[in-house]
């Protein structure tokens, strides 16, 4: 019976994640484009991928991999955008802050010669 099911499910098909061919259910890449299912999905479509981009690289510019993931539910994919968008209005706002430290300090030394 156990080798029935695992046949039913190794026969099915379904599409790529990536490139959206047809490809048998036990397969663990596409046969069209190469790239990994279930499992074998890169590194940059799961969570802890998504954090690290985010994080030490890219910014903003991560939530191209998450929108792209087919591992993130629909519903992590929005919290994980605000909460992207927050960190970047963070940082931008406290760049602003230094730059206009960083004027300041140079008006007042004399330096700007305003």
């Amino acid at each position: 019976m156990a080798d029935t099911v695992e046949l039913l499910n190794a026969s099915a098909q379904c599409p790529c994640w990536s490139c959206g061919a047809m490809i048998g259910g036990a397969d663990s890449y596409c046969r069209n484009c190469g790239k990994g299912q279930g499992a074998r999905v890169p590194w940059q479509y799961k969570h802890w991928g998504v954090i690290v981009i985010t994080l030490f690289g890219l910014g903003p510019f991560s939530l191209f991999f998450l929108w792209r993931s087919p591992v993130i539910s629909r519903t992590a994919k929005f919290v994980y955008t605000a909460l992207i968008m927050a960190l970047t209005f963070w940082v931008l706002g406290s760049l602003r802050q230094l730059w206009l430290l960083y004027q300041a300090a140079l008006s007042g030394a004399g330096i700007l010669g305003s």
